[in-house]
């Protein structure tokens, strides 16, 4: 999950807590006003609705002021669910910002172009192929259309330039990530990245080469696929132990 979007349920979660808690003073503020009414009314403010059924008012009163416990109580167990929420996407978050730490202070420079490239040509792959299911939603008739897509690629259509973008800059990083991970269970903490180049072939961004660390040493390979009008670009990278 992207950062921005925990931020956003963050500040989101902690508005819901801060309005639950403003409506919990109000309608405190109103029983006390309802127990001032009753006590005016010769009654015991804190006498439950039965045992003022000699004073209709009274016991209307009482009764408002039940129906706002009642309020307040769900307000309360609602505001411990959203906390608990809230701590997810706090633990989330931290998680997140260390794999952007990570990124940026250890990630060699081949990888990040990696990236770079892979957003550029998967950009270009979804934004073609979302003017094409554009055109055949205008082309087919309602029934055709609903047969040939599913329900994501008729969302799809609906996708801006910036969504697909930050889209792929986004599944681009954990790709490269995820790599970079698998690397780092084989060599432990990584000494030498010198080996490992990239080559930016016709088909797309290739992998290849050494890379060592302070627990072993291993081979990078990359192999790829798609590319074309038929299919997105997508690269399987093999990662060898070499001893």
């Amino acid at each position: 999950m992207k950062i921005e979007t925990l931020q956003s349920r963050i500040e989101n979660a902690e508005n819901r807590i801060e309005k639950k808690f403003a409506t919990i003073a109000r309608k405190q503020k109103t029983i006390e006003n309802k127990k001032k009414q009753i006590a005016k009314l010769g009654c015991d403010p804190e006498a439950k609705p039965n045992d003022l059924r000699d004073n209709s008012d009274a016991m209307w009163l009482a009764y408002d002021i039940v129906h706002l416990e009642d309020d307040i109580e769900r307000n309360q167990k609602e505001i411990e669910e959203i906390k608990v929420s809230l701590e997810q996407y706090r633990l989330q978050l931290a998680g997140e910002m260390e794999k952007e730490s990570m990124f940026i202070r250890e990630i060699p420079e081949s990888m990040k172009k990696m990236q770079e490239e892979l957003v550029v040509r998967w950009d270009a792959y979804d934004i073609d192929r979302r003017e094409f299911i554009k055109q055949q939603k205008k082309e087919l008739s309602y029934q055709e259309f609903s047969k040939k897509y599913t329900y994501s690629d008729r969302e799809f259509i609906h996708q801006t330039d910036e969504q697909i973008h930050n889209s792929n800059l986004q599944e681009s990083k954990i790709f490269i990530l995820n790599l970079y991970n698998r690397i780092k269970s084989i060599t432990g903490e990584v000494t030498d990245w010198e080996d490992i180049h990239l080559a930016s072939g016709n088909i797309g961004p290739v992998l290849n080469g050494y890379v060592e660390g302070k627990e072993g040493r291993c081979f990078v390979e990359s192999i790829l696929a798609g590319g074309y009008n038929i299919q997105r670009l997508h690269i399987r990278v093999l990662v060898k132990e070499v001893t």
